[in-house]
């Protein structure tokens, strides 16, 4: 092999330290969206809505995300949760969601192709995530749409969401952290659109195809050179 490309620095770092490859050999080029949404709705006309868009598996986190959730509406009662992506846990989450007496403000719409109207119409994204996160596209469309984004400080995230700037993130696993800065947001509204602001222009700078593909041209230049 010539040369790898990872679509994350953690991912780059894992090929390096764990598999012997050499650094030279490694480039990171991240995700990019072929389209960026136009007519953004300001986040103070949305809804009070949260997302989150992964499939339903165990280390997206899902069942202990339901316990924030639960602290959450003891000081927003009103706010909704979403959750988009495919079941691979058997209903786990699902029964969680009744049995914690969720169903009123936790949906879930299963796998959506496009996801669009939901980012359209969210406040918030949420990644609760607890291991293995590289360059989730979902992180990337939701800042296309002006939505911060809230998670845990977990391998590859950082890359994406400067903290304090395109959202918020708090220590791996840190419940009661993960809460809180999905208050903050919801309640700060100032807060919310500068970072709404900041995720578009990140956007529109960092994560579209055409540059994506600049840079895998630049890649295949190189070793055409070789």
């Amino acid at each position: 092999v010539d040369l790898y490309i990872t679509n994350s620095q953690i991912a780059a770092t894992t090929l390096i330290k764990r598999c012997g490859i050499s650094a030279e050999k490694v480039r990171v080029i991240h995700n990019g969206l072929a389209e960026i949404p136009i007519n953004i709705v300001p986040l103070a006309r949305r809804p009070l809505n949260v997302l989150t868009v992964a499939n339903l598996n165990p280390r997206k986190g899902y069942l202990e995300y339901l316990l924030a959730i639960e602290i959450i509406l003891q000081q927003i009662p009103d706010v909704h949760f979403t959750f988009v992506g495919r079941d691979d846990m058997n209903g786990k989450v699902q029964s969680a969601i009744r049995e914690r007496g969720l169903s009123e403000r936790v949906s879930w719409v299963g796998f959506q192709q496009d996801v669009s109207f939901w980012m359209m119409s969210a406040r918030l994204l949420v990644v609760p995530s607890l291991w293995n996160e590289g360059c989730p596209t979902a992180v990337i469309e939701a800042m296309s749409h002006g939505v911060p984004v809230v998670g845990y400080a977990l391998d590859g995230l950082p890359e994406l969401v400067n903290h304090e700037q395109d959202g918020l993130l708090v220590p791996v696993a840190d419940r009661k952290n993960l809460s809180k800065a999905i208050i903050k947001l919801l309640r700060e509204t100032e807060v919310a659109n500068n970072m709404s602001a900041s995720c578009l222009a990140r956007v529109k700078k960092e994560f579209q195809l055409k540059r994506c593909v600049f840079r895998h041209q630049e890649v295949l230049r190189l070793l055409m050179k070789c």
